[in-house]
Protein backbone atom coordinates (compact mmCIF):
# COMPACT_ATOMS: atom_id res chain seq x y z
CA UNK A 1 0.00 0.00 0.00
CA UNK A 2 1.39 3.34 -0.87
CA UNK A 3 1.82 5.78 2.06
CA UNK A 4 -0.18 8.37 0.37
CA UNK A 5 -3.20 5.50 1.00
CA UNK A 6 -2.07 4.64 4.33
CA UNK A 7 -3.20 7.98 5.46
CA UNK A 8 -6.68 7.01 4.63
CA UNK A 9 -6.42 3.63 5.92
CA UNK A 10 -7.80 3.55 9.62
CA UNK A 11 -6.85 0.49 11.64
CA UNK A 12 -9.55 -0.12 14.18
CA UNK A 13 -8.69 -1.73 17.53
CA UNK A 14 -12.35 -3.14 18.83
CA UNK A 15 -14.66 -0.99 20.72
CA UNK A 16 -12.60 0.74 23.42
CA UNK A 17 -15.71 1.55 25.66
CA UNK A 18 -19.58 1.68 25.44
CA UNK A 19 -21.16 4.59 27.82
CA UNK A 20 -24.26 4.03 29.59
CA UNK A 21 -26.29 5.81 32.24
CA UNK A 22 -27.67 4.41 36.22
CA UNK A 23 -29.83 5.73 38.47
CA UNK A 24 -27.75 3.95 41.03
CA UNK A 25 -23.62 3.07 40.81
CA UNK A 26 -23.59 0.82 43.57
CA UNK A 27 -26.39 -0.90 42.91
CA UNK A 28 -24.86 -1.02 39.35
CA UNK A 29 -21.21 -1.87 40.42
CA UNK A 30 -22.67 -4.57 42.57
CA UNK A 31 -24.68 -6.39 40.04
CA UNK A 32 -21.71 -6.33 37.98
CA UNK A 33 -19.10 -7.63 40.27
CA UNK A 34 -20.93 -9.46 42.55
CA UNK A 35 -23.85 -11.46 40.15
CA UNK A 36 -21.67 -11.11 36.92
CA UNK A 37 -17.91 -11.89 38.50
CA UNK A 38 -16.80 -8.48 36.25
CA UNK A 39 -14.42 -6.29 37.22
CA UNK A 40 -14.81 -2.37 38.35
CA UNK A 41 -12.12 -0.25 38.71
CA UNK A 42 -11.93 3.18 39.81
CA UNK A 43 -15.49 5.14 41.28
CA UNK A 44 -14.84 8.40 39.99
CA UNK A 45 -16.53 11.50 41.75
CA UNK A 46 -19.20 13.82 40.25
CA UNK A 47 -17.88 16.76 38.74
CA UNK A 48 -19.40 19.69 36.90
CA UNK A 49 -22.27 17.85 34.67
CA UNK A 50 -21.14 14.80 34.82
CA UNK A 51 -22.48 12.05 37.60
CA UNK A 52 -20.37 9.21 39.16
CA UNK A 53 -18.82 6.87 37.05
CA UNK A 54 -16.76 4.03 36.46
CA UNK A 55 -15.64 1.76 34.40
CA UNK A 56 -16.43 -2.39 34.14
CA UNK A 57 -14.35 -5.06 32.52
CA UNK A 58 -16.19 -7.71 31.37
CA UNK A 59 -12.75 -10.01 31.36
CA UNK A 60 -9.20 -9.61 30.92
CA UNK A 61 -9.61 -7.40 27.83
CA UNK A 62 -7.24 -4.47 26.75
CA UNK A 63 -10.28 -2.18 26.45
CA UNK A 64 -12.11 -0.22 29.00
CA UNK A 65 -15.49 -2.12 29.02
CA UNK A 66 -18.24 -0.34 30.26
CA UNK A 67 -18.26 3.40 31.50
CA UNK A 68 -21.51 3.79 33.83
CA UNK A 69 -22.59 7.23 34.66
CA UNK A 70 -24.81 7.82 37.54
CA UNK A 71 -27.96 10.34 36.66
CA UNK A 72 -30.05 9.67 39.75
CA UNK A 73 -32.89 11.50 37.44
CA UNK A 74 -32.24 9.77 34.41
CA UNK A 75 -35.59 8.18 33.20
CA UNK A 76 -34.24 4.93 31.94
CA UNK A 77 -36.46 2.69 29.50
CA UNK A 78 -36.82 -0.93 30.94
CA UNK A 79 -37.70 -3.98 29.16
CA UNK A 80 -38.29 -6.23 32.08
CA UNK A 81 -41.84 -6.86 31.43
CA UNK A 82 -41.09 -7.90 27.58
CA UNK A 83 -38.67 -9.89 28.64
CA UNK A 84 -40.65 -11.93 31.34
CA UNK A 85 -43.07 -12.17 28.75
CA UNK A 86 -40.61 -14.04 26.55
CA UNK A 87 -38.99 -15.99 29.32
CA UNK A 88 -43.27 -17.19 30.04
CA UNK A 89 -43.80 -17.84 26.58
CA UNK A 90 -40.72 -18.00 24.12
CA UNK A 91 -42.99 -16.90 20.89
CA UNK A 92 -44.10 -13.84 22.00
CA UNK A 93 -43.09 -11.13 19.86
CA UNK A 94 -42.90 -7.79 21.54
CA UNK A 95 -38.89 -7.47 23.23
CA UNK A 96 -37.98 -5.79 20.87
CA UNK A 97 -41.09 -3.78 19.47
CA UNK A 98 -39.74 -0.55 21.48
CA UNK A 99 -36.41 -0.24 22.26
CA UNK A 100 -34.21 3.30 24.19
CA UNK A 101 -32.52 5.18 21.42
CA UNK A 102 -30.63 2.49 19.19
CA UNK A 103 -29.11 0.40 22.21
CA UNK A 104 -30.50 -2.73 21.61
CA UNK A 105 -28.30 -5.27 23.86
CA UNK A 106 -24.84 -5.78 24.93
CA UNK A 107 -23.30 -9.23 24.58
CA UNK A 108 -20.45 -10.39 26.38
CA UNK A 109 -18.77 -13.40 25.52
CA UNK A 110 -17.78 -16.47 27.72
CA UNK A 111 -15.39 -19.54 26.87
CA UNK A 112 -17.62 -22.44 26.92
CA UNK A 113 -21.19 -23.74 27.66
CA UNK A 114 -20.14 -24.88 31.28
CA UNK A 115 -19.64 -21.17 32.04
CA UNK A 116 -22.52 -20.21 30.14
CA UNK A 117 -24.89 -22.61 32.62
CA UNK A 118 -22.82 -21.70 35.59
CA UNK A 119 -23.49 -17.76 34.89
CA UNK A 120 -27.26 -19.35 34.38
CA UNK A 121 -27.61 -20.86 37.86
CA UNK A 122 -25.78 -17.48 39.22
CA UNK A 123 -28.63 -15.79 37.92
CA UNK A 124 -31.07 -17.90 38.81
CA UNK A 125 -30.34 -17.89 42.58
CA UNK A 126 -30.41 -13.56 41.90
CA UNK A 127 -33.95 -14.06 40.56
CA UNK A 128 -32.80 -12.57 37.20
CA UNK A 129 -35.33 -13.06 34.36
CA UNK A 130 -34.04 -14.48 31.18
CA UNK A 131 -34.59 -15.89 27.81
CA UNK A 132 -34.16 -19.64 26.79
CA UNK A 133 -31.12 -20.64 25.44
CA UNK A 134 -30.91 -20.10 21.54
CA UNK A 135 -29.29 -21.52 18.97
CA UNK A 136 -27.48 -19.10 16.73
CA UNK A 137 -25.33 -20.76 14.07
CA UNK A 138 -21.85 -21.04 15.50
CA UNK A 139 -22.83 -20.19 18.55
CA UNK A 140 -25.16 -20.39 21.99
CA UNK A 141 -26.78 -17.39 24.18
CA UNK A 142 -29.56 -16.27 26.21
CA UNK A 143 -30.29 -12.82 27.30
CA UNK A 144 -31.12 -11.17 30.67
CA UNK A 145 -31.30 -7.58 32.27
CA UNK A 146 -28.96 -6.02 34.28
CA UNK A 147 -30.25 -3.99 37.46
CA UNK A 148 -30.97 -0.58 35.07
CA UNK A 149 -33.12 -2.77 32.91
CA UNK A 150 -30.51 -2.89 30.24
CA UNK A 151 -30.37 -6.15 28.34
CA UNK A 152 -27.67 -7.90 28.30
CA UNK A 153 -26.65 -11.48 26.53
CA UNK A 154 -23.94 -14.08 27.06
CA UNK A 155 -22.92 -15.93 24.08
CA UNK A 156 -20.26 -18.77 23.62
CA UNK A 157 -18.96 -21.00 20.74
CA UNK A 158 -21.38 -24.51 20.10
CA UNK A 159 -19.64 -27.07 21.07
CA UNK A 160 -18.77 -29.43 18.17
CA UNK A 161 -19.04 -33.18 17.81
CA UNK A 162 -15.54 -35.00 17.81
Amino acid sequence: MSKEKQKDHIVWQGIHHIALVTNNLDETVHFYQHVLGMQVGNIYPAFKQRGRHCFIKPGNVETWGIHFFEYPKAQIYRSDKALKRLSENPTAADLYSILPGALQHIAFGVQNEEEAFLLREKLKSEDIIMTDIYDQGSIRNFIFIDNNGIQLEVAWPKATAN
